[in-house]
């Protein structure tokens, strides 16, 4: 019989019943990976997971959002009920899980009420006061960007059933009911102890006879797609970004960015190698670690082997040297920048220091040395961007596209959604920026994503634009980029069709929701009305969703054998 882990690390769905209560959830997560449930976990899960089977405690994942998913009856409470671990965490990194993490923790404490319950990430630490004072189903955060030690000494004390006053970075509510907050102190400068091992991962799957819980996303069977860290911290400030330099310093006390060594990078990237044909996305600029570090991941990856398509980020345009190294040790390689809008004013005040003459020279150069792919990235709802503004990035992108494009080049907008960060410039000074922000504790949040449309989650307006305006730019802006990637060959005439018909379904259903808003008053009423919409709204979310097809780098991405099955040996032969 197998024995109860020490941790089960759970991922909330971004709202605990989204099977039952109607929203319509918009664009929302319309370039990432995941659904606008947000089902894929941090890659701190992996991290932590690794760490604490090194040093002896047994850890597993459970993504209750992929089980919630792909299982409209799963009976959620039953799955945790059956669990018996010596302690639950949840992640609260995105504030997107605000009202999830919350819900699902109040859930295991009514199911396990003498079982810690462990928060952690960065929203968690943003909000770690008001988490210990207003909710009293957490019994600990764990502060910072890196949790793996603190949490290992956590567990020591939860196993011997002492209260953790030398516990780095925890705030906990101790036995006397007080709030105490001990010195975030654990700040690794190297990140190479912190493993991203994605083969521990299938030894979890074998180990539980459970694949499900531990798919990052749902359709990740379908498409794996791989990311790996290269560092924590920054050396930009994008004035929205809660990942800036001035958030991880003032909130995450870390002055300057720490770096995973080239050498244990690209042994990560190895493993992923062994068991995915998939693409591999480096998370953050390599640049970021001087010349040198980008040369020699690069260098590894040529000296490796390495054959999965390999995914760079650009903070900036890529200089020439750059784009040789990767074309010269990169079998593989596709790149993605995000100069937000085509206006260099607005860029630079979204603290995105180049023009857009160095990002077309960059694109030009990076096609003409091979790159399979290069992602263009921009947002609605900027400082300086007005309602004209966001539609003429699309018709930028025309103009990008007709000089440029050969089927590899591909924009994308999409709105600044669902939240203005916790911890950005923007929201700690909002007014400097031109932004009204509309919510700004932990709570407030959390009753947003309640709210039955996402323009009604967006905490924030701008001076230029009003939460209605940027709903409305960014379905129009998305329209006009949907036709002039039909233009181009980017997606077919059948897939333009429906994303258009999908697009103009939830731009309806937004209205008729602001309509039922304004009109009923009686609470019974006004969800028998929403109600009347959810097969709308399911057809919208279908159609828009064959748009995102367009985020995938390769179709040929799948699942290595040779990997998993070594690995399934090595069990039989322990067995």
């Amino acid at each position: 019989m197998m024995a109860d882990p020490d941790l089960v690390l759970l991922h909330p769905p971004s709202v605990y019943d989204f099977r039952r209560r109607f929203a319509m959830y918009g664009p929302i997560s319309d370039v990432i990976p995941s659904t606008p449930i947000f089902e894929m976990y941090p890659l701190g899960y992996v991290s932590l997971v690794a760490y604490l089977e090194e040093h002896g405690y047994h850890a597993r994942i459970v993504n209750l959002a992929v089980k919630m998913l792909r299982d409209p009856k799963l009976d959620v409470e039953k799955l945790i009920e059956r669990l018996n671990p010596k302690a639950f965490g949840i992640d609260l990194h995105w504030l997107v899980h605000a009202a999830g993490a919350l819900d699902i923790a109040a859930l295991v404490k009514r199911l396990h009420p003498d079982t810690p319950i462990i928060l952690g990430g960065l929203s968690a630490t943003y909000y770690h006061r008001e988490i210990i004072e207003d909710y009293p189903q957490v019994d600990y955060v764990l502060r910072g960007d890196s949790t793996e030690r603190p949490l290992l000494r956590l567990m020591e004390h939860i196993e011997r059933g002492s209260e953790p006053v030398d516990v780095e970075n925890l705030t906990w509510r101790s036995r006397d009911g007080k709030r105490r907050i001990n010195p975030f102190t654990y700040i690794p400068e190297s990140l190479d102890e912190l493993t991203l091992d994605y083969g521990a991962m299938v030894r979890l799957v074998l180990r539980h006879r459970d694949l499900e819980s531990h798919l990052p996303y749902e359709n990740f069977m379908d498409y794996p797609f791989t990311a790996l860290l290269t560092c924590k911290g920054c050396l930009y400030n994008c004035v929205t970004c809660g990942g800036s330099r001035y958030a991880f310093k003032c909130f995450f006390n870390r002055p300057r960015p720490a770096f995973k060594s080239p050498e244990r990078l690209v042994e990560e990237m190895a493993v992923v190698s062994e068991y995915f044909h998939s693409p591999i996305f480096l998370l953050g600029d390599l640049r970021q670690g001087g010349r040198g570090y980008a040369e020699a991941v690069l260098e590894g990856i040529r000296r490796e082997g390495i054959d999965n398509t390999i995914t760079l980020e650009l903070f900036t345009p890529a200089p020439r040297w750059y784009l040789d190294k990767m074309a010269e040790c990169c079998g593989s390689f596709t790149l993605e920048i995000s100069p937000e809008s085509h206006d260099d004013e607005i860029r630079h005040r979204q603290g995105r220091p180049y023009s857009t003459g160095e990002m077309e020279r960059c694109i030009e150069e990076a096609l003409k040395l091979g790159c399979e792919r290069f992602d263009v990235f921009f947002m609605i709802g900027l400082p300086g961007q007005s309602y004209e503004s966001a539609l003429e990035s699309v018709e930028y992108s025309r103009r990008l596209l007709r000089e440029l494009g050969d089927g590899r080049l591909h924009p994308f907008i999409a709105p600044l959604s669902p939240f203005l960060d916790p911890g950005s410039l923007a929201f700690e000074n909002p007014d400097e920026y031109g932004y009204k922000l509309l919510y700004r504790t932990l709570g407030e949040h959390r009753e947003a994503l309640y709210q039955p449309c996402w323009k009604l989650f967006l905490n924030y307006e701008t001076r230029w634009m009003n939460r209605d305006e940027i709903a409305e730019a960014t379905y129009e802006a998305m329209l006009r980029m949907n036709k002039v990637k039909r233009d181009f060959g980017l997606i077919d005439d059948e897939r333009a069709e429906r994303v258009e018909e999908g697009l103009k379904l939830a731009r309806w259903v937004m209205h008729r929701i602001d309509e039922i808003n304004s009109m009923v008053r009686d609470p019974v009423e006004r969800a028998r009305c929403y109600e009347e919409l959810r097969g709308e709204v399911e057809r919208a979310r279908r159609w828009t969703w064959e748009g995102k097809r367009e985020l995938r780098v390769t179709e040929r991405a799948g699942i290595r054998l040779r990997g998993v099955l070594k690995h399934l040996l090595g069990l039989a032969r322990r067995l």
